[in-house]
């Protein structure tokens, strides 16, 4: 998932926090097992043959089913999470924890139509959950449906006014929306919140570059650098700014290093994922065509594929 929009890179990996969330739903020993560090199923098996506080069989087996599914998943085996994530909702229907796990891993698999079915079950059980809300919101963006992802978002922020995470995904609905300032003022207070939270400064140079304030993108993208120089977006963006401004030559240097630190930056499509607007696509589509660029591209395409193949090493 691009950087801009959903922070990847930024937070900690999706699914280890919505263990350490979930952990906290668990009967105690169940709690103790995974809180190990490491995962012991001897020790498993006995814990979970102490009766729950309600002697429900059936929820004490679809716990055991998350719980094992969370660990398959924070290893990235999350299509048999998933089956086990399943499993586990149909034999207790009424947790929202459970629909809330199973609606992130589908979030993360980019299946989104059955990410935002398991949200909104979980957000008719606990409609105040404001974690239930932040996964449906960003869910909703990623499905395209900016309305409906605003909304949601707005009552995410309503319940947590100081989540960094959700003042900057409605930040990014309402970029979507082309409601600038609105955007503009939910990824500032972002980094009032978080001032090391690079994707808000990043994603404000978005908003200046679409108003037509070139200074004030290539100033935002600038300091995105000085936040984080190893990511390829704000190379990109501050290239494409430089380019327009006429400084050609610092231009083509620093788009050659964003293809070097990641050529899938040069796709249309990886960029509209990461909120770029129309015109940011416009002009960077002029700079990936200038010379330096483009070679810096073909290498690079050429250095990835040698490492997919194993190929260039002694």
């Amino acid at each position: 998932m691009g950087m801009a929009c959903f922070c990847v890179g930024v937070m900690p990996p999706l699914l280890f926090r919505l263990s350490v969330r979930f952990l906290l739903t668990l009967p105690l020993g169940l709690a103790m097992v995974l809180g190990r560090g490491k995962w012991d199923p001897a020790r498993a098996q006995v814990l979970l043959r102490v009766p729950l506080p309600n002697g429900d069989l059936m929820q004490a087996q679809g716990l055991q089913l998350a719980t094992n599914a969370l660990r398959l998943a924070q290893f990235g085996q999350t299509e048999e999470a998933l089956r086990r994530l399943q499993l586990a909702v149909a034999m207790v229907p009424t947790s929202s924890e459970l629909l809330y796990v199973l609606g992130n891993v589908h979030l993360e698999l980019g299946d989104y139509g059955q990410a935002i079915q398991a949200l909104q079950k979980a957000r008719a059980l606990a409609p105040d959950d404001a974690d239930i809300l932040y996964s449906l919101g960003s869910a909703y963006l990623r499905q395209g449906s900016y309305f409906a992802a605003a909304e949601t978002l707005e009552r995410a922020v309503a319940l947590q006014p100081d989540s960094p995470n959700a003042r900057f995904q409605l930040g990014n609905a309402y970029l979507m929306l082309d409601q600038w300032d609105r955007a503009r003022q939910e990824y500032e207070k972002t980094l009032e919140l978080d001032p090391a939270y690079w994707p808000a400064m990043n994603n404000i140079g978005l908003v200046d570059y679409e108003q037509g304030d070139l200074e004030a993108a290539i100033e935002r993208w600038e300091r995105t650098i000085e936040m984080n120089d190893a990511v390829a977006e704000p190379y990109l963006a501050l290239a494409t700014a430089l380019y327009v401004r006429g400084e050609t030559e610092r231009a083509e240097e620093l788009g050659a290093k964003a293809m070097r630190l990641d050529p899938s930056y040069a796709r249309l499509e990886v960029l509209r994922e990461n909120l770029w607007r129309e015109n940011l696509l416009r002009d960077v589509q002029i700079l990936l065509r200038t010379r330096p660029v483009a070679e810096a591209l073909q290498q690079a395409a050429i250095e990835q594929f040698n490492q997919q193949m194993g190929l260039g090493k002694e």
